[in-house]
Order: C-alpha cells, then structure tokens, then sequence
C-alpha cells in the first residue's frame, strides 16, 4: 500500500525491522527505540507454567510484560484457594525468578498486587521485593476501587536473598 502527501509518500512493509535499518541503528535514533520496535518477532512477551503439585495442575506462575533487550519482566500467580498457606506459592516465585534471572539473564522483575490481597503482600516482601509506588485507585472490585502496590526486585537483591536463605538454612541444621 502507498500513502502520498505533499513531499512524502509512505510504503507498507512487511516487519518494522525491514524499515531504514540504517537509520534505527543510528545511536541517535535507536535510543528511542523500545525493545519491541529492535526485537518485533520471535521473542515471547509472555511466558506462562501451570503449577503441579501431587500431581494436580493448582495453579499458574507468569512472566509477563517482558522486556528482552531492557531485561526485564512482571510476574504473576495464582494458585488454588485450598493450598494456599503451604509456602507453593513462595517456591513457585523463586522458581520462576530463578529460571528469569540466571538462565534468561534479566536484571528486574516486577510484581503488583492489590491492596487487600495480605498473603501476596507477604510474599513479595518475604522475597524482598522492594515497594516502589502505589497505584492510586487502579483496581475496581465489588463496586469499589481499591490501590495497586507496585513492588520490583532486581538480580543482585534476589542474590542477596537466596545467600542469607541458603545461610539460615544451614544454621538451623
């Protein structure tokens, strides 16, 4: 498809990257640029695992949002009313950020939770996950509007935590 106006005429192209390359690699340029723009294929923006345990599927762990050249992503879980209480949810987090930052490399991992939800709240701050702002009024339930909290951790905080776990674990022994 062809668009003209005035000066300039504007040319469909198959995939963004096809588009001027010698032009997005300019530094002046390509700084602009987000990662889905420089990476438009190939690349998830989302990965999903269902959780098993005791051989039942009981619940589902995300990586979502993701940012590969920025290197980073949100998480998500939900897991089976039931079971909640019995730390699967704990594990399936460090599993998953585990597999995020020492097998995909990724430098942050974000999470939000909404105000009223305790046992998530306990869990991303027994993780060390750092609070870094409050979603005013972004989540609407039950004829209410309540707050986001929005929490990140980045890789070498995620260190921190599993070396003082590891050290806590041995000392208890």
């Amino acid at each position: 498809m062809i668009i003209r106006s005035k000066q300039l005429i504007l040319k469909s192209i198959e995939k963004a990257d096809d588009a001027s390359p010698e032009i997005a690699s300019n530094p002046e340029v390509s700084k602009y640029l987000t990662e889905k723009w420089m990476y438009p294929e190939g690349m998830p923006d989302t990965l999903t695992f269902s959780i098993e345990f005791e051989g039942k599927t009981v619940g589902q762990v995300a990586l979502k949002s993701i940012r590969w050249y920025n290197r980073k992503a949100e998480m998500s879980l939900f897991l089976d009313p039931a079971l909640q209480g019995k730390s699967l949810g704990t594990r399936a987090l460090e599993a998953i950020m585990k597999h995020a930052f020492f097998d995909m490399n990724f430098v942050r991992l974000e999470a939000e939770v909404i105000e009223y939800n305790k046992p998530a709240i306990r869990v991303a701050e027994k993780l060390q996950f750092t609070r870094e702002g409050l979603l005013r009024e972004a989540k609407y339930h039950n004829g209410k509007y309540f707050n986001i909290i929005r929490y990140g951790i980045l890789k070498r905080e995620f260190e921190a935590y599993l070396n003082e776990k590891e050290y806590n674990e041995t000392s208890d022994s």
